[in-house]
């Protein structure tokens, strides 16, 4: 017997060890694939159609390989699909997962390599390269099977200690070992010994993922800059790792620098928008940056591609429909009411999909009363007192309740009563830096001293540019402080007055928005409070500016 035919016998006995489950929703398709692997020695094929009854099948039995086209109709997707079976611990280590697609959309084929599957085979394909495709796959995949076993089950050491053995004897894929080890090394927190690991190759040759793995390992270790560095330079090779802006993003959140964190974020959604984690995070840090527009176009995107998957929640609902009901009172009343009812069709959604997320009940009710009354809808006000009763005798410790409290009794214009509340949130959050940025934002007056401490520091600079008529860095300056104040009278006050200074002719179309907004912002300013006369001269003082311009125009 030659070694081809040895080679042969041996790829059917490989095959023959397998399950298999092909989903395609092309029954032509379907067939086809399944008259391949069945003339490479696979016996025990099973088909699916669609996500849905694939899930079904592997409920019932156990496939160690599956073969998914990434298109299924109007199921999930096979990205989705992949994504549903790890999360419900249908899929193993040792079982494979090739993605089959004809599609070749960025978003696609990023996304696609982003849920690692074992393999990615665009079609076309012969049958005779399509077979050779999965001799290669089955093939390697035999040789780290004992690796992924262990990796499997947890038994990191022993995993280690068979990638060491592999890389030592230089077998054939000792390469891939090498991967695994340094993740290995990672997750046992041996990071001094994953960063040589790391270092090592790359000093041979800067691979990606070793630069990757190198950057998170430093991070975990405190050496931030380091990890920035590397970070940056796997971007200049290749700006699609999406992975690097994550981490990029991950650090500036660390540093509390959410502008910059927003940034890196969307250029990972750029890249890659189907991830509903990513898409959530970004609306996240859209909020704390108080860029509403992004927020409420993140949760959308969450819920178009949380839809149907593993990854759908009810929370996504809420947030479209709390940022919809905040657009709408930063617009005036401008925008339209079938807003506020495709806002108030989330609520139900969510109110009935959903109920046993914990706090459904209330937080919905909240945020509907929100909306009923951002949009002056029809039976706002009763259901707003209904919403307010509801939160007292539920008691909630959750932070989400506590600030749509907060937003109700500021959009009926309770402003003490929500200033009261504010107080008392930040006692009982004050450990939850993320949360207190967000009540921070909802209050007029900063709420800790490390706020109090920043909103002056923040004036005494701004106020520094604009004596030196130094007016864009003093914008600046004052922009930057709202995006972490937005309410903070003084601080409104004060971009208006340096505004209106650094055009002291006419106001161009941009300035006048921001002003306005300005003004939107501390509409229900008090008469006791001490910027109250501020506010009334530099209104008036605007309204002159804007006469002024409107009789140049004329």
């Amino acid at each position: 017997m030659n070694d081809q035919q040895t080679r042969k016998i041996d790829l059917l006995k490989l095959y023959e060890e397998h399950r298999c489950l092909i989903i395609d929703d092309m029954p032509e398709m379907r067939g086809a694939i399944k008259r391949m692997v069945a003339n490479q020695g696979l016996a025990r094929i099973d088909t699916a159609p669609n996500a849905a009854e694939a899930i079904a099948l592997c409920s019932t039995r156990h496939y160690s390989m599956i073969l998914c086209d990434y298109n299924l109709g109007r199921s999930q997707d096979g990205q989705q699909l992949l994504e549903t079976l790890r999360a419900k611990q249908l899929l193993f280590p040792t079982d494979l997962f090739i993605m089959i697609t004809g599609e070749t959309s960025r978003e696609m084929v990023l996304g696609a390599i982003e849920s690692q599957p074992d393999d990615y085979i665009a079609k076309p394909f012969t049958p005779s390269q399509f077979c050779r495709r999965l001799d290669r796959l089955l093939i390697k995949h035999q040789a780290l099977l004992s690796i992924k076993k262990l990796f499997g089950e947890k038994q990191y050491r022993e995993a280690l200690a068979l990638c060491d053995t592999m890389i030592a004897n230089q077998e054939r894929y000792a390469f891939d070992a090498e991967r695994l080890r340094g993740r290995i090394l990672f997750l046992l927190g041996q990071l001094h010994e994953a960063r040589e690991h790391y270092e090592r190759i790359i000093q041979q040759r800067p691979l990606p993922w070793a630069m990757l793995g190198l950057a998170q390992t430093l991070i975990d270790l405190g050496a931030e800059e380091q990890a920035e560095k590397i970070l940056y330079k796997v971007l200049e090779q290749d700006h699609r790792y999406v992975e690097a802006h994550d981490l990029l993003s991950k650090l500036s959140r660390k540093r509390t620098d959410y502008e910059q964190a927003q940034q890196h974020t969307e250029r990972a959604c750029d890249l890659s928008p189907k991830s509903v984690r990513r898409q959530r995070l970004l609306a996240d840090l859209a909020e704390l940056n108080g860029d509403v527009e992004t927020s409420l176009s993140s949760y959308k995107q969450a819920i178009r591609w949380g839809s149907g998957s593993i990854e759908e929640s009810g929370s996504d609902y809420l947030n479209f429909a709390r940022k919809t009901a905040e657009s709408a009172r930063l617009a005036g009343g401008k925008l339209s009411k079938e807003k506020g009812e495709q806002a108030l069709r989330q609520v139900r959604r969510a109110r009935e999909q959903y109920t046993d997320e914990p706090d459904m009940a209330l937080q919905s009710a909240l945020v509907s009363a929100n909306v009923k009354q951002s949009f002056q809808l029809p039976g706002a006000e009763q259901e707003a007192e209904q919403a307010r009763q509801l939160f007292q005798a539920s008691q909630p410790q959750d932070a989400a309740s506590h600030l749509d409290y907060v937003r109700l009794l500021q959009a009926a214009g309770n402003e003490q009563l929500a200033q009261e509340h504010l107080r008392l949130c930040a006692g009982q959050f004050a450990d939850q830096r993320e949360v207190m940025a967000k009540l921070e934002r909802l209050s007029p007056k900063p709420l800790s001293a490390d706020a109090r401490t920043e909103v002056a520091k923040l004036t005494k600079s701004g106020i520094g540019a604009y004596q030196e008529r130094n007016y864009s860095q003093a914008t600046h300056i004052f922009k930057q402080a709202l995006s972490l104040y937005p309410n903070h009278s003084g601080l409104n006050l004060n971009l208006v007055q340096v505004l209106l200074e650094r055009h002291q002719t006419l106001l161009d179309e941009n300035d006048v928005t921001v002003i306005n907004r300005c003004f939107d912002r501390i509409r229900d300013i008090d008469a006791s409070d001490p910027q109250f006369a501020r506010a009334q001269a530099l209104r008036q003082q605007f309204q002159e500016a804007q006469q002024v311009g409107s009789e140049a125009t004329s």
